[in-house]
């Protein structure tokens, strides 16, 4: 008899495999006390105690295989509304079937943030029963098809039931297809368990599954006389308690249960550069379950941001970076429009540059010296790339005697003290390349940032560049101060957790240099340990950047904001384009702004509420021009204590125990 059992079982799982992604209840051991004992923890036992309680936790074995039937009972007691073990009871059934099913119909509950059981009993009828049953069925309809007198006297009226003929028709199509084997038919009993200490609270809770059952097109009541009928009926293994008469087939079964799960996300970071077991990016808030989100698919951590102006992207990036901050040894590189990331940056220790703005209180006031390392052969190449770049963007046509005239200076300069512009333009010996770099010395109108003795950027684990000023500078001045960032940020890339933020990416996009970059990044950082998040409010830029096929090909984890527009003419080819089906489009269209992220990687997909406190928004959220300038003015004014300060004048006067000041 066992060895027929687990033949059965076998042949369920190859038959669900092809569909589902199934396994079996199993047992599993754990050592304790050094390894002296073994316990055993069994999962079917687990479950049948939750069927039973709501309560969810390992069932141990005993050690002698005895009184299993006392290990998941419980005390019940009845009533309106039962308890079981002091917890009240409640139980939504559905009794009213839509006319017509599709895949997943009832999915929306996977969104109710309470837990809950659903129970779906399904008894199948053979096909003989169940076409003796259709047939009963059948001659019912078939007698309200003419009226009674008419049958009765054998006269034929125009009186005729159109509903019946039709319920008549739909019932000989069942019968057909019951004797044809295609489906088969059973009795259907769904219902929802759910379990709560108050009853109040369960009361609401019930109403709330029923509200959303209706509003599918299902009927549905919270039961009260029949409460334990139908919880009994809802236990593994109970056929004979609520039994629910109207047959359908397994067609609609296949419909209506539940079989697809909700994508959860790794508990644990997907990237094999990371230290072993480092836990997720971030937990968020998605219905009853929560949502564990990673950039990273695998070791690919490349991700894209799209969404409209005033939809929460800042927010989601600042977030990003305070959680990255949790992995050993990380790094945030940061290029900001409109000092979004400022708040956080200060409040976490980390440098805000504001490229090429005035120098306020607040602000760092920058100035590079790009020649200051010439220590290897890799640098004094660069060193020499870099100047002819400023020599051509100056429309001097390079020739060898320049190139070689650069080189040589910069070969010079390796041994000597002065590493500045004005050094070089002092030694190189050409009028051209003198005349050329003038614009970018002291002398000249970008000397200010790029002609320093020394080098004012000492980065850091977390800086944050604001580059609005610099990309209104014009290609002759913005080219070179980005491409000596890059060159830093590439160096600095030593293989621990790294990640470069590009927030409004689309004036990166939008320019050759940062667009080239961006497309060499997502190729080769990868390698480097590094992830690079661009988000934009502008999808025609980024259609439009050239780059497109790459920016979709090796960014795996795709995050979209609510966009109302999704499914209009324009917008909705570009969602396409990049791999977005129409249940998708239309999950983006109507999401919540500020407030609901659509997220798609190869491995799932989910919408999640960040579900932020207002002690994290005063950080992450806080990108308003009133807010900036107060925050500038208590970090002049209170430097490393300034968040505290900040959080009081936000109705936080508890603000100093959480930074263990006193």
């Amino acid at each position: 008899m066992l060895f027929i059992f687990k033949n059965a079982i076998r042949e369920i799982e190859q038959y669900f495999a092809n569909t589902l992604s199934i396994r079996r209840m199993e047992t599993r051991e754990a050592a304790e006390r050094g390894g002296e004992r073994v316990a055993r923890y069994d999962e079917l036992l687990q479950f049948i105690r939750f069927c039973i309680t709501g309560e969810n936790h390992p069932i141990r074995l005993p050690a002698a295989p005895m009184y299993l039937d006392w290990i998941a009972t419980a005390e019940l007691e009845h009533g309106l509304t039962p308890k079981v073990e002091n917890r009240f009871l409640g139980v939504v059934a559905i009794d009213g079937l839509p006319a017509e099913s599709w895949p997943g119909i009832l999915n929306s509950l996977d969104l109710m943030p309470l837990t809950y059981r659903w129970s779906s009993r399904f008894i199948f009828l053979d096909a003989e029963e169940a076409r003796q049953k259709l047939e009963r069925t059948r001659k019912k309809w078939q007698q309200k098809v003419r009226p009674f007198f008419d049958q009765l006297f054998q006269t034929q009226s125009r009186s005729v039931d159109r509903d019946a003929m039709t319920m008549v028709a739909e019932t000989e199509d069942a019968i057909a297809q019951a004797s044809s084997q295609l489906v088969a038919y059973g009795y259907y009993t769904p219902v929802i368990i759910l379990f709560d200490s108050d009853r109040e609270a369960l009361q609401e809770k019930a109403e709330a599954i029923r509200r959303l059952i209706q509003a599918e097109g299902f009927g549905a009541r919270i039961e009260t006389l029949n409460a334990t009928e139908a919880y009994l009926g809802s236990l593994p293994g109970n056929w004979y308690c609520n039994i629910r008469e109207p047959l359908i087939n397994t067609s609609n079964l296949a419909d209506l249960i539940p079989l697809n799960s909700v994508w959860s996300g790794s508990p644990v970071a997907p990237c094999p550069f990371y230290p072993p077991n480092s836990p997720s990016l971030m937990q968020v808030a998605s219905g009853s379950t929560p949502f564990r989100l990673n950039l990273h698919v695998d070791d690919v951590g490349h991700t894209l941001i799209f969404g409209p102006t005033g939809s929460g992207k800042s927010t989601l990036l600042a977030l990003i970076a305070a959680q990255f901050r949790r992995y050993d040894r990380s790094q945030i590189f940061a290029f900001d429009k409109g000092s979004a990331l400022l708040p956080l940056t200060l409040a976490a220790g980390g440098d805000h540059y504001e490229i090429g703005g005035d120098n306020a209180e607040g602000r760092k006031a920058l100035a590079f010296c790009p020649l200051s390392d010439l220590e290897s052969d890799a640098d004094r190449a660069w060193a020499a790339e870099w100047i002819e770049m400023l020599v051509a963007l100056q429309g001097v046509t390079i020739t060898p005697d320049h190139r070689n005239a650069m080189s040589r200076q910069v070969t010079l300069m390796a041994s000597a003290p002065g590493r500045s512009l004005s050094d070089f333009v002092s030694g190189v010996q050409m009028r051209e390349i003198k005349d050329a770099l003038h614009h970018y010395t002291v002398d000249g109108p970008m000397g200010q940032l790029l002609d320093a003795e020394h080098d004012g950027l000492s980065l850091g684990a977390f800086q944050t560049f604001e580059i609005e000023q610099l990309m209104n500078m014009g290609e002759r001045n913005l080219v070179p101060v980005l491409t000596y960032l890059f060159r830093r940020i590439e160096k600095l890339l030593d293989g621990s957790p790294s990640v470069i933020v590009l927030d409004e990416a689309w004036l990166m996009l939008g320019h050759p240099v940062f667009r080239a970059k961006i497309r060499e990044w997502l190729k080769v950082l990868r390698k480097a340990n590094c992830a690079v998040v661009l988000a934009t409010q502008s999808i025609s830029d980024a259609e439009r950047s050239g780059i497109i096929d790459v920016l979709k090909e090796s960014c795996p984890t795709k995050i979209c904001l609510p966009n109302g527009a999704a499914r209009e003419p324009g917008t909705r080819e570009f969602y396409e384009r990049i791999g977005f089906n129409e249940r998708q489009i239309e999950i983006i269209s109507n999401a919540t702004p500020k407030r609901e992220y659509y997220v798609v990687t190869p491995e799932g997909r989910r919408l999640f509420d960040m579900a932020l406190g207002p002690v994290a928004l005063s950080f992450v959220g806080a990108s308003g021009k009133e807010d900036l300038n107060r925050i500038r003015t208590l970090h002049s004014e209170y430097d490393r204590d300034w968040p505290v300060h900040w959080l009081q004048m936000r109705g936080f006067h508890d603000a100093a125990s959480l930074f263990n000041v006193e």
